[in-house]
């Protein structure tokens, strides 16, 4: 059961303390595994009709893989164009302990918000600023999912990877460097940004168990 689900925080705590656990890999743009690219729209389709139940299901399995390095499913990759709305270093306390977070809203459909993790990157400012238009593709960003929220009215939060750890770029024209995280914090929070529609100065607890 501990090797079938990593995902679980008491799992994936035991085998990273005996050391089995793979590295997670850093594919390049030609080695990143074959997938869905779902647009905004898309998204919102997907998860409209999903219950709280079979949430926690998709999520469990979309970790899974990525813990997995995709060996066995495909990932779901988010394509599209989105606004930033904020940014953050991420810290000790997020499921990624290194790099930045960058919270986006999509110019398509305003119920649908992504926030992109940047593992590893070490610049001391915000690498994107409020306003700043995010553009995810097919041929070099490659972000898949690895966390869904639902909010209230139907609005969804999707937390998404970058699998090769490139394709962003600052508006200096110098590629994001990041690298993937050595371990997880698989006890911390999903997702890792506050909510901006709810006014709460608390991350949204959604946890697994």
């Amino acid at each position: 059961m501990v090797f079938a689900h990593p995902e679980k925080p008491f799992n994936y705590r035991v085998l990273a303390r005996f050391d089995k656990l793979d590295p997670l890999r850093k594919f390049t743009t030609y080695t990143v595994p074959q997938g869905k690219f779902l647009p905004p729209r898309d998204l919102l389709t997907e998860f409209y009709a999903f219950t709280s139940d079979q949430l926690a299901v998709k999520n469990d399995m979309l970790k899974r893989s990525y813990i997995r390095n995709y060996k066995q499913e495909q990932p779901m990759y988010v394509k599209g164009s989105y606004e930033v709305i904020n940014a953050r270093p991420l810290s000790s306390s997020d499921v990624i302990t290194e790099g930045w977070v960058v919270r986006a809203r999509s110019t398509d459909i305003e119920d649908v918000d992504i926030e992109i993790v940047l593992p590893g990157n070490k610049a001391n400012a915000d690498p994107y600023q409020v306003g700043d238009t995010i553009v995810l593709d097919q041929k070099n960003t490659f972000t898949a999912a690895l966390h869904v929220q639902k909010f209230d009215q139907e609005r969804v939060c999707v937390t998404l990877m970058p699998l090769a750890y490139q394709g962003f770029g600052a508006k200096d024209g110098k590629p994001l460097e990041m690298k993937p995280p050595e371990k997880l914090n698989m006890e911390a929070y999903w997702p890792l940004t506050r909510d901006p529609a709810s006014g709460s100065t608390e991350n949204v607890v959604l946890k697994s168990n």
